[in-house]
């Protein structure tokens, strides 16, 4: 069961799908950290993987390597932030965990949640509708969670 649950304001949820369909740019997969307060369950920010690695998107799939972290935690630091969850694109509108997602983890934490969004981000969705949601239970095992109010929220009055 989610140990936390999350919410993300409207506006910056906009904000993260239109990041994610420019950054995609309809061809291929984008992702984020999501950022919230060291004891909060509201994501405050995102940071895109590929300004922390240039070169994340450059396959067509995401490429993380592992020197982008320096950067994410250096920048958590600073803000007194921490990473909440991630979310990334799949092409169609398939949000199901491919063998690498379930395999490469970007944050290797039990209770991190794992966000796919269909269709590259294409799609403006003002709803969590059709988005797959994961939650990592450790040892490369997940839990997928049907995503409703109880367990994510978007705050329209932000």
């Amino acid at each position: 069961m989610l140990r936390s649950k999350l919410e993300i304001p409207l506006s910056l949820w906009r904000a993260l799908i239109a990041a994610l369909k420019k950054r995609g740019k309809g061809i291929r997969e984008s992702g984020a950290f999501l950022l919230g307060e060291i004891d909060s369950k509201k994501v405050k920010s995102f940071i895109c993987y590929d300004d922390l690695d240039p070169r994340a998107f450059d396959t067509g799939i995401i490429v993380f390597e592992s020197y982008g972290f320096t950067p994410l935690w250096q920048y958590c630091r600073e803000n007194k932030m921490r990473v909440i969850a991630d979310i990334h694109t799949h092409p169609g509108i398939w949000t199901g965990q491919s063998l690498l997602d379930k395999t490469n983890p970007m944050i290797v934490e039990r209770g991190h949640i794992a966000l796919i969004v269909p269709k590259y981000a294409r799609r403006w969705r003002q709803s969590l509708n059709g988005v797959g949601m994961y939650e990592y239970l450790g040892d490369f095992n997940w839990l997928t969670i049907a995503i409703n109010d109880n367990q994510i929220k978007i705050l329209k009055n932000e």
